[in-house]
């Protein structure tokens, strides 16, 4: 739990998540950075915004409580951070108040959270979540279940799912997340019924879904003004290719293919032959299922606020059960588990029932008004 006066690291990125969340963005903490295989870095808060219905941003929260290293080199490594992902905008969250920070910050395009507005953050009542757990309790839950399986599938599944966004969200991570989906959600199907890891899975399954739904509702801005069924045909065709169109989806496959026919004993017909098998596999993907429920959810930002409430629910210290979810996220949910070939009524008897009582409150404050931002 949570307490208003800690300022430690971990304590003021769950503070400040908390208040992203109100003020009604989606919210990822820790997404690890890797390039080459090696680890280079986390981003503290990874944001995604839906300002209106054909624009989005997505951001990062730089989070130092120290006052070393000092603020300004934190401005300029942030904006370094920002070019190298090729986001919209950047935060930077320190101790230090003083004035000078805006100016340079101002210039560099980022916006501060200093002292003075953590303290305000701090000292409310209506901030944190007191039903949710933190990303430690998360992961300790998850480390603690590992050991009684005496593997580390959790862990490292919750580690995989949020290394989905390290490029932002786009196909490629929508992709990814319901690979992770299908994954935790077959596990929680067939793990014991009513047990903890069962349960643990399941909170996975709703993350991967949450960054699922996220990443679509992203790739749909490219439809804005298409028609139904053609932003349809965008979803099914990033679901199936990893990309926003065929061309782009299949440029690796023609790569391999012509180095096949280069160097491959059979030349040509070995290649052709590679071809057809792996296009028939790509057919057979039923993204149109993912597609067909995430396309009828766009109305109204529904497809943004259903991966807002799956991942509260992952969060949530009573995990809802599939069948206490709400129609549009347990449609959605449903969805993904066609996906995955994975049973509906099984997932659905996988971890005990909670009452309402229990999720309500954060599913409310999630959709509420969104709150003053920093200047």
């Amino acid at each position: 739990m949570i307490m208003r006066g800690d300022t430690s690291g971990p304590k003021t990125e769950e503070l400040l998540r908390a208040y992203f969340l109100r003020a009604g963005f989606f919210v990822v903490r820790g997404v690890p950075l890797a390039y080459d295989g090696e680890d280079l870095t986390d981003v503290d808060l990874l944001l995604y915004e839906r300002p209106t219905g054909a624009t989005r941003r997505i951001e990062v929260v730089d989070i130092k409580y120290r006052q070393r290293p000092k603020a300004i080199e934190r401005l300029f490594w942030t904006r370094g951070l920002v070019e190298a992902l090729n986001v919209d905008g950047g935060y930077v969250a320190t101790p230090d108040s003083r004035p000078l920070l805006r100016s340079i910050a101002s210039r560099l395009g980022l916006v501060v959270i200093d002292g003075a507005d953590q303290k305000r953050i701090r000292e409310s009542h209506s901030v944190l979540f007191p039903e949710r757990l933190s990303d430690e309790e998360l992961v300790a839950l998850m480390a603690n279940v590992d050991r009684q399986r005496k593997d580390q599938r959790l862990v490292n599944g919750r580690k995989e799912i949020l290394s989905s966004l390290a490029n932002g969200f786009g196909p490629s991570s929508a992709v990814y997340a319901l690979g992770k989906f299908s994954k935790m959600a077959e596990m929680a199907a067939t793990a014991h019924p009513g047990s903890e890891s069962a349960a643990a899975a399941g909170r996975l399954a709703y993350l991967a879904a949450a960054v699922a739904c996220a990443a679509l509702d992203y790739i749909s801005v490219g439809g804005a003004f298409r028609s139904i069924e053609e932003r349809r045909e965008l979803l099914s065709k990033a679901v199936r290719y990893g990309a926003a169109d065929t061309v782009e989806g299949t440029r690796a496959l023609r790569l391999a293919m012509s180095l096949v026919e280069k160097y491959a004993q059979g030349g040509s017909a070995a290649a052709r032959h590679i071809e057809k098998r792996f296009k028939a596999d790509l057919d057979a993907i039923p993204a149109e299922i993912v597609a067909d429920q995430a396309s009828r959810l766009l109305k109204d930002a529904q497809l943004f606020n259903v991966a807002k409430e799956l991942e509260a629910a992952c969060y949530n210290r009573a995990c809802p059960p599939f069948d206490s979810l709400a129609p549009s996220e347990k449609s959605m949910v449903g969805a993904l588990l066609d996906y995955a070939a994975v049973s509906r009524k099984a997932f659905a008897s996988a971890w005990p029932s909670t009452s309402n009582e229990a999720t309500q409150p954060q599913q409310q404050a999630v959709r509420g008004g969104p709150l003053p931002l920093f200047k």
